[in-house]
């Protein structure tokens, strides 16, 4: 049986993507490591917004191998019970183990299109720093950091807007 230590995961979750890793979630770890080195690498040039996300990464990060490595307990039992129990021998799991395995899968489900848009706007910004350094400056006294969080929750804002109430997205009725 596959059982993974939760206080392992939490010390090697200190590093970013490394307590995915130990799970067996390589790719999620993988992109959770390339995200902290582009915040790291990425800090310099605007140090009001890198920090903040290279935080949030690492929070997210930490926890959600918590979550994992719990899931993976408890799926252990449940095939171990299945397998091994006479009074449940071939019977599905119920939806109280469900609920307390969160339904997760093995895959990431990372959408390419924000991974990309991502990228992108990323890559725009790094160059527009660059390019215009005089512009970027007088950007950076006039508090940009208010401006670009104005900009994100209009754009959420309007995505919510465009989602049909009742309904998830992705999913066909």
């Amino acid at each position: 049986m596959n059982k993974k230590r939760k206080w392992l995961t939490f010390i090697l979750s200190m590093i970013p993507g490394l307590g995915h890793l130990y799970l067996g979630f390589n790719r999620q770890g993988l992109q959770i490591m390339i995200g902290a080195c582009t915040c790291i690498v990425l800090i310099e040039s605007m140090p009001m917004i890198f920090p903040f996300a290279l935080s949030i990464l690492w929070f997210y990060q930490l926890f959600d191998a918590l979550q994992r490595v719990n899931w993976i307990r408890a799926a252990a039992a449940e095939h171990e019970r299945m397998m091994m129990g006479q009074e449940s021998f071939g019977y599905p799991w119920t939806e109280r183990d469900w609920i307390a395995m969160n339904g997760y899968s093995r895959d990431s489900g990372l959408n390419p299109f924000w991974l990309g848009g991502g990228c992108l706007i990323v890559g725009m910004m790094v160059l527009f720093v660059n390019i215009f350094p005089g512009v970027w400056t007088w950007m950076m006294q006039k508090d940009i950091g208010s401006v670009l969080l104005a900009f994100g929750l209009i754009g959420y804002g309007l995505w919510l807007l465009k989602k049909k109430p009742g309904t998830k997205e992705g999913s066909q009725i």
